[in-house]
């Protein structure tokens, strides 16, 4: 799909600049207008024409705060981002403004504004809508049935660790397919609208959830993993039925699994389409399940939508969580995030963790749980059990070392223990 971008700044040079910056990077066509009222009429009648805008801040008639209300208002859907003059606390403050709305910001930039900054908003484009993606070729309806027939679901699974201490805390269960004797497994954008699209979605989670509960019901048997909990994918169509809160609440009494334990993601789309989903929501937080939004950031929640649903866990996407070492948005985002979390009692997810100096900053906050391939990859059950051996033994000689120099300066000890944990992220 080509990505189209109209920039909107009152300067003719900058609207100019900022044109040669965008055409060096995966942008088909961008265009400009001066007045953020020529911008509102563009929009209006070619919203889907336009996956970008750029917005300034300072222009007159329409400033740029104005003209983001006015686009959420008439339901832009596209990424938004904001690059100004403007001194950063009123940058900031615009970007709360989209964030608390249901527009999809991007970046917020501070001019002069560089080709690496744009780039980074245009990848962030790309991670948050996977219609801009090509996808790779489905499977045939027949491979499909052929695997659900001659058990060939595998559960995969990623740990989710906690930022300061370092302890794995929470898995998350992915689902793989394995297709006749071949070696490599397909992941779900190979069948998963497959299987939708065909009612095979619930035969599918029923034999992911057959396997996947069983083997985490031995890896709880090390009293490290005592308390971790494990987290599902339902589609937004599961959401809707009337009966998956009692089939999981079977699940967990079969496996003597205590359902506090059990988290269900959502994207927080299909947590607010349809009265059903939230309904549904009510009734697996009744029934004591965990209820995450998943992939936050990417859709039209906003911050204040978020305190009125029954949820336990928030996960910030990936979009936001690379290079959140660099990026003030991110950084904002992640704080105001983490702000909502504690008032509610819910948890937060990173997910995407895979640069050592974005772990590095996200270290430094509490009641945060980090996820990613910096720490570690998805694996099968019996990879899965090895790396844990390999993360306790590793865990267990930081804390014997970290005793041993206590009487160092704080900042040689955080060196070396930094050192130490990232040869347990490799594994």
């Amino acid at each position: 799909m080509s990505i189209n971008v109209l920039v909107i700044d009152d300067s003719l040079a900058y609207c100019r600049v900022l044109s040669e910056h965008l055409m060096q990077l995966n942008v088909n066509r961008v265009e400009y207008c001066t007045d953020g009222a020529s911008a509102v009429k563009i929009l209006t009648r070619y919203a889907q024409d336009y996956q970008v805008v750029v917005v300034d801040l300072h222009m007159p008639n329409i400033d740029g705060i104005e003209l983001l209300m006015q686009l959420n208002d008439i339901g832009y859907r596209g990424g938004v981002i904001i690059a100004s003059a403007m001194e950063s606390r009123i940058i900031e403050a615009a970007s709360q403004v989209v964030i608390n709305s249901k527009l999809r910001l991007l970046g917020a930039l501070t001019k002069p504004v560089t080709t690496k900054q744009l780039k980074l908003c245009i990848e962030r484009l790309f991670m948050m809508d996977p219609q801009l993606v090509k996808k790779p070729a489905p499977i045939s309806l027949d491979e499909l049935r052929e695997a659900l027939n001659n058990d060939r679901v595998i559960p995969y699974f990623q740990p989710q660790m906690d930022a300061v201490t370092g302890n794995v805390v929470g898995f998350e269960v992915l689902c793989r397919i394995q297709l006749g004797n071949q070696l490599q497994l397909l992941s779900p954008e190979r069948f998963l609208e497959l299987a939708e699209s065909n009612q095979l979605i619930d035969e599918l989670t029923d034999n992911l959830l057959e396997k996947a509960m069983s083997q985490w019901k031995i890896i709880c048997q090390d009293d490290a993993y005592l308390d971790s909990s494990l987290s599902i994918n339902l589609s937004p169509s599961q959401l809707t039925e009337m009966s998956w809160p009692n089939r999981l609440r079977k699940y967990c009494d079969d496996n003597q699994i205590d359902a506090a334990k059990l988290t269900i993601e959502i994207t927080e789309n299909q947590a607010l389409s349809e009265q059903s989903q939230y309904s549904n929501i009510s009734r697996l937080r009744l029934n004591d399940f965990g209820v995450a939004i998943d992939d936050f950031g990417t859709g039209y929640t906003n911050l204040t939508q978020l305190c009125c649903l029954p949820i336990s866990e928030l996960k910030l996407d990936m979009s936001f969580v690379r290079g959140i070492h660099h990026d003030p948005l991110a950084q904002t985002i992640l704080q105001s995030l983490q702000d909502i979390s504690r008032k509610l009692g819910i948890k937060l997810v990173a997910e995407g963790v895979e640069d050592l100096r974005d772990l590095n900053y996200l270290e430094k906050f509490e009641n945060l749980r980090l996820q990613g391939y910096l720490i570690c990859r998805p694996k099968p059950f019996s990879e899965l059990i090895r790396w844990l051996k390999a993360h306790k033994k590793v865990g267990q000689t930081n804390t014997e070392a970290a005793i041993e120099t206590s009487s160092e300066p704080n900042n040689v000890i955080s060196a070396e223990f930094s050192q130490e944990r990232l040869s347990n992220y490799t594994i």
